[in-house]
């Protein structure tokens, strides 16, 4: 997954996309240990999407955050 098209997601998709990585991590941990994954390098390519949209997440947050200060400060 790539990190523009993380950002081009809205945010309840970015929640649902959240969840279905994490699923999938753990099954392929689970097959991982029980000898049935044959890519291991799945497990660190989901991680990393993980990481991205977490990342995109909070950026989302921080920029909310900052939209509604600069309301605040503009209306005094």
């Amino acid at each position: 997954m790539n990190i523009e098209d993380v950002r081009k997601l809205e945010t309840e998709d970015l929640i649902k996309e959240k969840q279905s990585v994490i699923k999938n991590t753990m099954e392929n941990r689970f097959k991982h240990k029980s000898m049935q994954l044959s890519d291991t390098s799945q497990i660190d390519k989901l991680r990393k999407d993980k990481a991205k949209i977490l990342t995109v997440i909070n950026e989302r947050k921080i920029l909310a955050k900052l939209e509604v200060t600069e309301e605040d400060s503009q209306n005094e």
